[in-house]
């Protein structure tokens, strides 16, 4: 198959409240087309889009609530979870024109850009995992996260260079074996929410 898609990722991290219009990662739901922005024939497409066919905002959150009654009144519950935002994703108009297959491939690599965001929320939900049992610092976790939002973003450069933005299939292939690999290594951090002693 000759795929003549480039494809684009665009991630990004941040602490914040959970947003309805975004969609969680679960392993049973993969991207699909109505999951983008199409931009119409002639529409000035974004910036960040440039000459590729997609862009896929994806990330990692993070946030914490303080339990206010119950057994658990003065913890606070810390969830992560791995999103993508349908609103800051597009796929130009062109799309819609390639084969069924072009626009699986394109799809698996944005797929992956997904992925990736997701092997990073649990890597915090493993570094949460070892506070569980103890008290810890809000400044300990933001630093943590900070960590991780960097390594996240080096990661998904990394996919998209060696990919060559998916246009290498070869390489393809092998960052979806590599991909798989690190979810399934990282499957113990797949629930992720702790309830924990937090400290100023």
């Amino acid at each position: 198959m000759k795929v003549l898609l480039l494809v684009a990722g665009l991630f990004w991290i941040h602490l914040a409240i959970a947003q309805t219009s975004k969609i969680r990662w679960t392993a049973s739901r993969v991207l699909q087309l109505s999951d983008f922005q199409i931009l119409a024939k002639g529409e000035k497409e974004p910036a960040r889009l440039e000459q590729n066919m997609s862009v896929t905002r994806t990330g990692f959150v993070y946030t914490m609530r303080r339990i206010g009654s119950g057994k658990n009144k003065g913890k606070t519950l810390v969830s992560v979870y791995a999103h993508m935002d349908p609103s800051n994703s597009y796929l130009a108009h062109k799309v819609l024109k390639e084969s069924a297959s072009n626009i699986a491939y394109l799809l698996n690599h944005e797929q992956r850009h997904f992925d990736i965001s997701e092997i990073y929320a649990r890597e915090l939900s493993r570094y949460l995992k070892t506070q569980s049992l103890r008290r810890i610092a809000t400044a300990k976790i933001t630093e943590a996260g900070r960590r991780l939002f960097a390594e996240l973003d080096a990661f998904q450069r990394w996919y998209d260079i060696e990919t060559d933005h998916g246009r290498n299939q070869d390489k393809q292939e092998e960052w979806n074996r590599i991909i798989a690999q690190r979810l399934k290594a990282l499957s113990p951090y797949a629930r992720k929410e702790y309830l924990l002693t937090i400290t100023p």
